[in-house]
């Protein structure tokens, strides 16, 4: 797979392998009314050098956030679409 050729038009969400992380994106992008298109894949041929299992891809291909969990997707994309203020508790 190639990457950059997957991403789509609005926010990309790229799970390598979570158990159900990423429907809290889906549901939150919808709930938000934010573009989100998910790609699922496996951590295998390469893609482990990302270090990180959930990867949030801006519409201008620039990563946006990456780990391997979130306690808040809904807080992760209002932050990442400059909907969120800004408070120190990791999300």
């Amino acid at each position: 797979m190639n990457v950059f050729e997957e991403l789509g038009d609005g926010f990309t969400l790229i799970d390598l392998g979570t158990d159900d992380a990423a429907s809290a994106f889906e549901a939150a992008a919808s709930d938000l009314r934010i573009p989100l298109k998910l790609i699922r894949d496996s951590a295998s041929d390469g893609r482990w050098k990302y270090q990180s299992r959930l990867i949030l891809v801006r519409p201008d291909q620039f990563v946006a956030w990456a780990g391997d969990e979130a306690k808040s997707a809904a807080e992760l994309l209002r932050r990442a679409v400059g909907q969120s203020t800004f408070h120190s508790e990791k999300i």
